[in-house]
């Protein structure tokens, strides 16, 4: 028993440690993407009439409470997402558009089963964040009490005259053993404002999985390799074959794939991510995004 228990304390301690080199890994991937996307923003801005970045903040905190434990207990809101200006007015104005909609779309309510359409503000729907915190609070107060936390953010990947590209990053805790964390990639026609969808990006679906899934085999042996545990096939995907993720962006470089903590794995691995090159995709990459 006693050599279980030691067992435990080590899976969990090594899960700490390989979850805080994930997060940092890919906070390294975004910091990169982003700097290219200022960059190309310089390049293109003439092409692009002059588009720009601004963006669009907002939080909401309750007031400290102190628990019978002396702790301090405070819950949070905060959003900031990339507002576009320049540009055609119509055009910039569908993109805001889709871009707040996805903002409301990914906050947080306990009635909740799945991710559903949000209407109203996002200041509504941070008070109904707070509230709920509240409510649970009011009703459970002899028990410990952890506040709640709910932070997004984002920024452009890409500005070019064909594509507009952002990322959209959630960390969410309301109690349990760990937070939640979650990224969404959108991808625009700059010169209609539409939402692409991957057959506006390639020709071949059909190969682009199976290039995606040779980059993604490589990678992850490699990150295996690197945090010292065994690469297996068998602990990804729950059983069933390779998917291509739900989050696929375009970039500078190329397309950049993104899999959230536990679509294609455990928890533990975190959020898993590879790019393919415009050189690697071929004559699969549509000339319209590139």
């Amino acid at each position: 028993m006693q050599w279980q228990h030691k067992n435990k304390l080590f899976q969990t301690c090594f899960k700490v440690i390989l979850m805080k080199k994930l997060l940092l890994l890919f906070a390294s991937v975004i910091a990169l993407a982003a700097c290219q996307s200022k960059t190309e923003t310089k390049n293109t801005a003439t092409s692009s009439a002059e588009i720009k970045v601004d963006s669009v903040t907002y939080s909401l905190k309750t007031p400290p409470k102190i628990t019978k434990d002396g702790d301090t207990v405070l819950t949070s809101f905060s959003v900031k997402y990339p507002k576009l200006v320049g540009g055609d007015e119509a055009v910039i104005s569908k993109i805001n558009a889709q871009i707040e909609q996805m903002v409301k779309d990914q906050t947080f309510s306990m009635d909740d089963t799945v991710q559903t359409t949000k209407t109203g503000s996002i200041e509504s729907l941070a008070k109904g964040f707070i509230k709920e915190f509240e409510d649970l609070a009011a009703e459970n107060d002899d028990m410990p009490l952890m506040g709640w936390d709910y932070e997004g953010s984002g920024d452009t990947l890409l500005i070019s005259p064909k594509v507009i590209s952002i990322y959209y990053q959630v960390y969410s805790f309301t109690g349990g053993a760990h937070g939640n964390s979650n990224i969404t990639y959108l991808n625009f026609n700059a010169q209609t404002g539409d939402l692409l969808k991957l057959t506006d990006m390639v020709s071949d679906t059909t190969a682009l999985k199976k290039i995606a899934e040779l980059k993604f085999e490589k990678t992850q042996k490699a990150f295996a390799k690197d945090n010292d545990f065994e690469y297996s096939k068998e602990d990804y995907f729950w059983g069933s074959p390779f998917f291509l993720p739900a989050n696929i962006a375009i970039t500078k470089n190329g397309l950049q794939f993104l899999y959230n903590p536990y679509e294609a794995a455990a928890y533990a691995l975190g959020t898993i991510s590879f790019e393919l090159t415009w050189q690697e995709l071929g004559d699969i990459a549509k000339k319209e995004i590139r």
